[in-house]
């Protein structure tokens, strides 16, 4: 009886435990398979961090992410797309706290021999890998995008990760929970779930003007087109996504001058292939905290800059299947580069481009612009850039940092500054050319033209990918009977290093020019500032 009894107590206090722990229990058996289909709607009791769902209803998940994620052991709903070897992109999003440590846990599907968080100068207060298919990283500063590419494929399997502050812009609306217009703020508000544009508006495009707004929440998923036409004051924001399915582009802004804003919002190009983001003879534009995808090849441009002034962008993360960012002339062909809108007074800051096609920083190549002057990339990553899946080495327009004119025109004072390259094909492209894409796209040279002042300062390219064009400089005028003469003159490179190896003359064996007669290319320097200072 005694042995009968201690088994009965035992027993009971087992149940007991299990009953205590229970909800515990539960996240530890079941946290893999929830986390993998739809993550947690999660607010942590002292508002330090926020996790969302994939909303119900949201029908475009091309596979299970093969990776899990969790903030504060609350899981993150996870979406997915394709890249051009038919593999996983994966991307998430949370909110925290700005100086408020969270932990972030990561398993990948199979074993982890080496991994990557990029870009390199992500401030954590800790990361380690925790188990052989398991990685743990702490964070304090908010505002970060995350990249981990494990076992070095690039092309494989990529995790992105925007980890933004807690937003503290809310509109305050009578329903926070759907979606909602107030006449007395001019604003389209979006609460958490899944909205169909064309459920409320013709061919599921919704367009503001003047100072109208677009509020996206947390967990809000937009499919369909959202449009600025003659903004002044107009703004899209907050911590939720728009995307879209059709060959259509997903967010523009056309003839808008009175300086618009788009904040911290996802805009996702999801299988269609079609620009993604545009902006057009517009001027006093400002992006901040805005993640862009469109992982399909091609012509899957994150965000074209066409005929604009006076634009910022600081802190965007761009992941394309074409280029990442292109600034273009495309004023009709009627009409002379001269007589077009210019491209100038563009600023981009803080910027993480992957391009997995094409170029990363492209200028061109449609160049119908009176001149593109004042274009600066500064303290900046190029997280990935490959030049094209189908003709690799084969095409000498492209680049990571570029600069190709169809049209004659004029280049001045551009500026590539704190520039870390992570891994690319070719390094710097800049010149002339009559004709894109094996002669689909004409140029015209008859035109006048230069590029004049282009500094690249601080300078870095670490890898090599092994490739015959791995790491090159290709700098090309133009010289042709019949056409006027362009020249590259006034170039600079200052502090440029490729494999730790400082730049110091074009005797480095990834030069290359057309420059035989030594009229295209002049007055190109190398120094090192920095040795001097």
């Amino acid at each position: 009886m005694k042995i009968l009894n201690f088994h009965f107590c035992v027993l009971y206090v087992f149940i007991a435990f299990l009953s205590l722990n229970y909800v515990h229990a539960q996240n530890l058996f079941g946290k893999w398979n929830r986390c993998y289909v739809d993550g947690q709607d999660s607010i942590d009791i002292n508002n330090v961090f926020r996790t969302y769902s994939v909303p119900e209803g949201y029908p475009y998940m091309e596979e299970k992410s093969p990776f899990n994620v969790s903030v504060n052991h609350s899981c993150v709903g996870i979406y997915t797309d394709k890249n051009f070897c038919g593999k996983c992109v994966s991307f998430a999003s949370f909110d925290f706290k700005d100086g408020e440590e969270v932990e972030i846990e990561i398993t990948f599907k199979d074993s982890i021999h080496s991994f990557e968080v990029l870009p390199k100068n992500t401030i954590f207060t800790s990361l380690r890998q925790s188990s052989v298919n398991g990685i743990c990283l702490k964070l304090k500063k908010a505002d970060q995008q995350l990249t981990l590419v494990i076992n070095d494929e690039y092309q494989g399997d990529v995790l992105h990760l925007f980890c933004n502050s807690i937003d503290s812009a809310v509109p305050s609306v009578l329903d926070s929970g759907g979606y909602l217009y107030d006449s007395k703020q001019k604003l389209y508000y979006f609460g958490p779930g899944f909205h169909r544009l064309a459920n409320y508006f013709p061919n599921g495009t919704l367009s503001i003007s003047g100072d109208q707004k677009i509020y996206i929440a947390g967990g809000a998923i937009l499919d369909g087109q959202l449009r600025i036409n003659d903004g002044k004051g107009a703004k899209i924001y907050g911590r939720g996504m728009v995307m879209n399915t059709k060959p259509e582009i997903v967010l523009s802004i056309d003839n808008s001058l009175g300086g618009c804003n788009v904040e911290g919002i996802v805009i996702h190009g999801h299988r269609a292939q079609c620009w993604c983001t545009t902006m057009s003879k517009s001027s006093n534009i400002n992006f901040s905290n805005v993640k862009v995808l469109s992982t399909r090849y091609a012509c899957t441009d994150g965000i074209d800059i066409i005929n604009c002034s006076d634009c910022e962008f600081d802190n965007v993360f761009v992941r394309s299947c074409d280029d990442a960012i292109a600034i273009k002339g495309l004023a009709p062909e009627t009409q002379a580069p001269a007589d077009c809108l210019p491209n100038k007074n563009l600023i981009f800051r803080k910027m993480q481009l992957w391009n997995d096609c094409n170029n990363a920083f492209g200028i061109g190549a449609e160049t119908r612009a009176s001149v593109y002057e004042n274009i600066q990339l500064l303290d900046s990553e190029i997280l990935y850039s490959y030049d094209d899946p189908h003709h690799h080495t084969e095409l000498d327009e492209r680049s990571a940092m570029n600069i190709c004119a169809l049209q004659g025109t004029y280049f001045k004072n551009i500026l590539f500054q704190n520039i870390r390259v992570n891994r690319c094909e070719r390094l710097i492209g800049m010149g002339f050319k009559n004709d894109f894409w094996f002669g689909s796209i004409q140029g015209n040279q008859s035109y006048c033209g230069g590029i004049d002042n282009v500094i690249f300062r601080n300078v870095t390219c670490e890898k090599n990918s092994g490739s015959s064009i791995a790491n090159e400089i290709w700098l090309y005028g133009w010289q042709k009977e019949g056409t006027s003469q362009k020249k590259l003159t006034n170039i600079l490179f200052d502090n440029v290093r490729i494999e730790g190896q400082l730049l110091k003359d074009d005797h480095y064996s990834g030069f290359r020019t057309n420059n035989v007669t030594g009229n295209t290319l002049v007055n190109y320097r190398f120094i090192n500032t920095y040795l001097n200072q």
